[in-house]
């Protein structure tokens, strides 16, 4: 469907650092992308029961399954639809490309917060910030482990991270200030910059609560220290200088 970014969103995506788009999709939508997600999430799962960990996974707490749009034909085509070359050229500009995708499944075993972080924090890029898509696939509440961000924190720039055992952290989770937790709906999600300060909580329901978090820069992406391209063959989004279709890679 047609989306309108408002005056008032980007408004809130430069003062707060996010905005909510309600209703993007359907639920039955939702299903139909969970459902190609599943496969890829619960072989990751059982490799995180051999292993215990993986990264910033944990088994049958909470997998971050990467690269999905690249394993997965369908799911690719559902990356570039019109909706998400409306919001991401919106906001970026209309030289836009896939940067990142990953499903992030947090079971209800798990009883710990994922932390505050910045996903700058992982990887510095430039240019900075970069826009992230955080989509629920099925609704996100406070029971089940929504996300909480820190209004305006995305002004401070990039801050120290620093390690712990469920990852990356740059705000103390015992800190009085807390920010504002952003329950959604299915088919819904929150559009944040990069610098955005963020987290999950608990899931103390009896079901995973699913995510799908897509994230999309302005081309020519680089890493901040290195200098390098971070994909020469990105999954281009919009690029007005050609005439490409959404979907199609640059080789």
């Amino acid at each position: 469907m047609p989306i309108e970014i408002t005056e008032a969103m980007k408004r809130d995506y430069n003062e707060k650092g996010f905005f909510i788009l309600e209703n993007v999709f359907t639920p039955s939508e939702m299903d139909t992308v969970a459902k190609r997600i599943e496969d890829f999430a619960e072989l990751h799962n059982q490799r995180l029961v051999e292993k215990g960990t993986e990264g910033i996974s944990r088994a049958n707490e909470i997998a971050f399954t990467d690269h999905l749009a690249e394993k997965d034909e369908e799911i690719k085509a559902f990356v570039t639809r019109p909706e998400f070359v409306q919001i991401s050229t919106a906001i970026l500009g209309e030289n836009v490309d896939l940067y990142w995708n990953q499903s992030v499944f947090k079971g209800p075993e798990g009883a710990k917060q994922f932390p505050w972080h910045q996903d700058d924090g992982y990887t510095p890029v430039t240019p900075s910030p970069y826009l992230t898509l955080w989509l629920a696939l099925n609704d996100a509440t406070t029971q089940n482990g929504c996300i909480s961000v820190l209004p305006g924190s995305h002004k401070e720039g990039l801050v120290t991270h620093w390690r712990s055992e469920e990852g990356l952290v740059c705000h103390a989770l015992d800190d009085p200030d807390q920010g504002v937790q952003v329950p959604i709906k299915a088919g819904s999600l929150i559009a944040f910059q990069s610098l955005t300060m963020h987290k999950s909580g608990i899931n103390v329901s009896q079901g995973y609560r699913k995510a799908y978090v897509i994230q999309y820069s302005k081309s020519g992406l680089r890493h901040k220290v290195s200098g390098e391209l971070i994909t020469k063959t990105p999954i281009i989004v919009s690029r007005s200088s050609t005439a490409l279709k959404p979907g199609l890679k640059l080789n």
